[in-house]
C-alpha cells in the first residue's frame, strides 16, 4: 500500500470532524427450509407443502443475507442502496410451492395460478400471478452424478479474520459431504495467484486435502480476474478426467482492485465456462462484498448465488445446500406468458430484468440460464394490467433442456381463474412483490431524492400492511423492514440539522468521472470517504499500479472538505449519486460518482 496526498494549497477555514464507524459485514446462514437437499419432506418454519418429486428453483442469487447483514448492521445508520436488493434472492428464502393441479411425470413442470393483484406500487395491476416449477423426477437421478469442485478461493487483505475462517469451514463441510467419485482442487488468488491445491479425487486424500485447506494464508490485495482465469483453466483441464460434472466455487467478497475490475470482463469468463460446461457458485463472503456484481456473474448459465454473513455458520449452509448447489437439473429454460384478451403484462418478478423480453404479440418471455434443485420450490410471478372475459388471464408455456438426458422437453397451462382463497405460497409471494418493491422505493426516495421522511413514511406503511396481511412465516421480513424504518427514523431527524446531515451524505465509495488540478488522482479512481476521517484513494487502472491506495485524513462541515496532509480544502456539493469538490481559487475539481452498491 502506498502513501501519499493530494497536493494544493490551504486555504483558511473552520472544519468539524466527522465521527461513527462504518459496518462491518461477513457471512450469513441460510433460513431453515422445509425440505432437505435431496428433496425429502422435514419439518421446518413454514408450512410443508407436499409436491410429486424434488423441489427446484432458477440459478442466480438464492437469498438476500448480504442485504440484510447491511440493514440490521448496528454500528452504522446509514440506510442501503436499492442496488444491493434483489426480488429473486428475496424469494429465494421462501418455499413458495403452488399446490399441485396435476400430476407431472417429467423433470419440469408449470403451474400457473392467480390471485387479485393488490400492490401499491403497481395500482394499475388488477392480476397477479404465480408460475410454480414442479417436477416428477427423483433426486436422487441428480444427486448421484459425481461431481469436480475446482474452489477459487479470495485470500486478499478484505479476507482476513472471519471471512477467510468461514470460507475454511465452508471447505471442510463441503468436503464431508463429497463421495467416491467425485474430485477437488482449490485455486488462491491475492496479490498473487496459483493452484494451491491440484485437483484431485476425494476418496484416499482426505487429509492431504484437510491440510491444504487449513494452510489457505491472507496474499496482499484483490486480483479475481487472474483467479477466475486460472480457476476456469484448472476447470478446463478437469473436464476431461471428471467423472461427471465439473463446477467452479468462488469464494470472494467480489470486490476486485486489481487488474480488470468491469462487470463485462467477469461476465466474459462466467460466460464462456457456462459454454464450456464449467458451472458457478459464488459464495459471498467479508464485510464488503460486491453483491450487485455477484449478482450479475451467478446469472450465467449454471450459476447460483449464496451468502454468508458474520452471525451465521458456513458449516451448516454447506451440511444443507451443498448438493442444491451443485445438482443443476436444467439449462435454457424458457417460459413465456400469453395474456388473454384485454390484458396485458407489466411486471415480472423472481427473474433479472435483462432476461426477460417482450413479443409483438404481448407475449413475454423469460430465459433463464439453469435450474437446480432446491430446498424452497421456485417460480416466477407477474402481474396483468387490464379485463377481460377468458376465463383465464394468460397462458403459460415452459421449454427447457435436461442436464440429465440432454434432450429439450416442454410444458404448458392455463393460468386460473383469480381466486378470492388463494394459495398460502401465492399470497405470500405477492406480500414479498410489495416487500421489494416498497423498500426499493424507500430506499431510491432517501438516496436520489433526498426524501429521508417519505423512506419512513414508506417502511412504516409496509410495515402496517405485513403485520395486517396474516400471511405466516414473515418474521423475518418485519425484523428487515423495521431495522431500515428505524433508520429512516434516524436519518429524518439527522435531516433537519444540515450541519450534521450534509457530511452523512458524503460519505460511501465514489468514482472519479473528471479532475483538474490534483496529483495521484485520475479517472476510474475509487475514493472511500469514512465515517471515521479516511480519505482513501484506490488506483483503479490496469497498470503497474493498480490497486495501489493513498491514505489521509479529512475533515469536513456542510461546505466544505479538508484533505489535511494535502492541504487541500474545496466546496463540495451532493446531486444524487454525483458529488461535486472545487476550490475555484486554485482551479482544482473533482467530479465523483456513487459507487457504493
Amino acid at each position: 500500500m502506498r502513501r501519499n496526498t493530494f497536493r494544493s494549497r490551504l486555504l483558511s477555514t473552520s472544519l468539524i470532524g466527522l465521527g461513527g464507524a462504518l459496518a462491518a459485514i461477513s457471512f450469513s446462514a441460510m433460513p431453515a427450509s422445509a425440505q432437505d437437499s435431496a428433496g425429502v419432506q422435514t419439518d421446518g418454519d413454514e408450512d410443508v407443502v407436499v409436491v410429486t418429486g424434488m423441489r427446484i428453483r432458477q440459478g442466480g442469487a438464492q437469498d438476500a443475507n448480504h442485504f440484510r447483514s447491511v440493514s440490521l448492521d448496528g454500528t452504522s445508520v446509514d440506510l442501503p442502496r436499492a442496488s444491493s436488493f434483489t426480488v429473486e434472492g428475496l424469494m429465494g428464502e421462501h418455499d413458495l410451492t403452488l399446490p399441485a393441479d396435476k400430476a407431472c411425470e417429467q423433470l419440469f413442470c408449470v403451474n400457473a395460478q392467480s390471485i387479485r393483484a393488490n400492490l401499491p406500487a403497481e395500482p394499475d395491476s388488477t392480476v397477479f400471478v404465480g408460475l410454480g416449477f414442479e417436477s416428477g423426477a427423483k433426486p436422487e437421478n441428480y444427486t448421484s452424478i459425481p461431481v469436480s469442485i475446482v474452489a477459487v478461493v479470495d485470500r486478499s487483505g478484505s479476507m482476513a479474520g472471519r471471512p477467510i475462517t468461514r470460507v475454511k469451514e465452508g471447505l471442510h463441510a463441503a468436503l464431508k459431504q463429497m463421495r467416491d467419485g467425485d474430485r477437488i482442487g482449490i485455486v488462491v488468488y491475492g496479490s498473487e495467484t496459483k493452484v494451491h491445491l491440484p485437483v484431485m479425487d476425494v476418496a484416499g486424500n482426505h487429509e492431504a486435502i484437510k491440510a491444504a485447506i487449513d494452510s489457505i494464508a491472507i496474499n496482499g490485495a484483490t486480483y479475481m480476474e487472474a483467479g477466475m482465469k486460472l480457476g476456469y483453466a484448472t476447470a478446463m483441464e478437469e473436464l476431461e478426467r471428471s467423472n461427471g460434472t465439473t463446477r467452479m466455487m468462488l469464494f470472494s467478497d467480489e470486490n476486485a482492485n486489481i487488474g480488470s475490475t468491469s462487470v463485462d470482463g467477469f461476465m466474459g469468463q462466467a460466460t464462456r465456462g457456462a459454454e464450456a460446461g464449467i458451472g458457478l457458485t459464488s459464495i459471498g463472503v467479508g464485510y464488503i462484498f460486491d453483491g450487485a456484481l455477484a449478482t450479475k456473474i451467478s446469472s450465467v448459465k449454471g450459476g447460483n448465488l449464496f451468502f454468508v454473513d458474520k452471525r451465521g455458520d458456513a458449516a451448516k449452509l454447506f451440511e444443507k445446500e451443498f448438493f442444491n448447489m451443485v445438482s443443476e437439473v436444467a439449462r435454457d429454460i424458457e417460459i413465456t406468458i400469453n395474456p388473454a384478451n384485454g390484458y396485458k403484462v407489466a411486471s415480472v418478478y423472481g427473474v433479472p430484468a435483462d432476461i426477460i423480453t417482450r413479443g409483438d404479440d404481448g407475449s413475454v418471455t423469460a430465459t433463464i440460464g439453469s435450474a437446480f434443485m432446491s430446498s424452497n420450490g421456485g417460480g416466477i410471478f407477474a402481474t396483468l394490467e387490464g379485463s377481460g372475459s377468458a376465463v383465464s388471464p394468460a397462458n403459460v408455456s415452459i421449454a427447457y433442456t435436461d442436464m440429465k438426458t440432454g434432450k429439450r422437453a416442454n410444458d404448458n397451462a392455463q393460468v386460473g381463474s383469480v381466486d378470492a382463497s388463494p394459495a398460502p405460497s401465492l399470497a405470500k409471494a405477492q406480500l414479498l412483490v410489495d416487500q421489494y418493491t416498497s423498500i426499493s422505493g424507500a430506499l431510491n426516495a432517501f438516496h436520489k431524492k433526498d426524501k429521508p421522511l417519505v423512506a419512513q413514511a414508506s417502511l412504516a406503511d409496509l410495515e402496517e400492511r405485513m403485520r395486517a396481511s396474516g400471511v405466516d412465516g414473515m418474521e423475518r421480513e418485519l425484523a428487515l423492514i423495521a431495522g431500515l424504518r428505524g433508520k429512516a427514523a434516524k436519518l429524518a431527524t439527522l435531516a433537519a440539522n444540515p450541519a450534521l446531515y450534509r457530511p452523512r451524505k458524503a460519505v460511501g465509495e465514489w468514482r472519479v468521472l473528471a479532475h483538474r488540478g490534483l496529483d495521484d488522482v485520475a479517472r476510474g479512481d475509487f475514493i472511500t470517504i469514512t465515517d471515521d476521517g479516511e480519505f482513501i484513494t484506490e488506483n483503479g487502472g490496469d497498470g503497474p499500479n493498480s490497486g495501489d491506495e493513498i491514505h489521509q485524513e479529512y475533515e469536513i462541515n456542510q461546505r466544505q472538505i479538508r484533505i489535511i496532509e494535502g492541504r487541500l480544502v474545496m466546496d463540495y456539493t451532493i446531486n444524487g449519486d454525483r458529488m461535486r469538490m472545487r476550490n475555484q481559487q486554485e482551479g482544482t475539481m473533482l467530479l465523483l460518482e456513487r459507487d457504493d452498491t
